[in-house]
């Protein structure tokens, strides 16, 4: 029986819960989209959704994962865009480094920065041969750009992401233009990981009160919207190859924030 071609190919990491999740259901509801969850949840294939087991921190485990992607070469012909979101992060260790935890330094730059490039290459590899375009969408953090104490780890494996997504854009300039790589600053969103920051003492965290303060006021992003915003920026033709983007102010962002 011949499938119905699809026009949108998303895969997204860490797709169990708060933006990655938001991120996906916005994708899912898109007509003529399909959408691949990279995460630890179980396996399955359902509709227009699938989820791929996966733990990031193995990083021998990501190039298989892209060949268990479902997806009927019949479908394929109609593909206007192939996206990547490397959304999944961990914030842990949070502290003074002399405090730190030696595995989950090692963890944190597995996860927010070798994984993403590991990623990347088997995309690239993946749809090389996709029509359309293909993009790689880097999820950053305004700590890339200002140092945060406490969060050693998290702010060099993010400002390592912003220049790889930089150095990559030039070699798909070079290479195949069809590709393009950009990064977005979601802003401070209302998820799990904001949840365990607000849970941090003082000595670990020096600034848990301005995170505090967000929640109390209401000023935290809901998950939900800052998906259809990123999401929306994409279909529009509003993102560039090596942008950098601050969804808080919908443009390149050229001061930190």
């Amino acid at each position: 029986m011949h499938q119905p071609s699809i026009t949108h190919l998303f895969i997204i990491t860490g797709t169990t819960r708060g933006l990655g999740r938001a991120l996906a259901v916005d994708a899912r509801n898109r007509p003529g989209s399909i959408v691949v969850g990279l995460s630890r949840s179980l396996p399955f294939i359902a509709g227009n959704q699938q989820n791929i087991r996966v733990d990031l921190n193995d990083i021998d485990a990501i190039g298989p994962a892209f060949k268990r992607i479902a997806i009927d070469p019949s479908q394929r012909d109609g593909l206007t865009h192939t996206v990547l979101i490397n959304n999944a992060g961990v914030l842990d260790p949070i502290g003074p480094i002399g405090d730190c935890d030696d595995r989950q330094l090692a963890e944190n730059i597995r996860v927010n920065l070798t994984a993403p490039l590991i990623l990347s290459r088997h995309f690239f590899q993946f749809s090389k041969t996709l029509p359309g375009r293909k993009w790689i969408i880097n999820i950053t953090s305004g700590a890339s750009q200002v140092p945060y104490e406490g969060w050693s780890a998290y702010g060099a494996a993010k400002a390592g992401m912003d220049m790889a997504t930089r150095a990559i854009a030039l070699e798909f300039d070079r290479i195949d233009p069809a590709f393009a790589a950009c990064a977005v600053a979601p802003g401070t969103v209302d998820t799990d990981m904001q949840a365990s920051i607000r849970r941090c003492r003082s000595d670990q965290f020096a600034r848990v009160d301005k995170f505090l303060k967000l929640k109390a006021s209401g000023e935290l992003a809901l998950p939900e919207r800052v998906a259809a915003s990123l999401i929306r920026l994409l279909m529009d033709g509003r993102l560039e190859n090596g942008g950098r983007y601050d969804l808080r102010a919908v443009g390149p962002q050229a001061s930190p924030p």
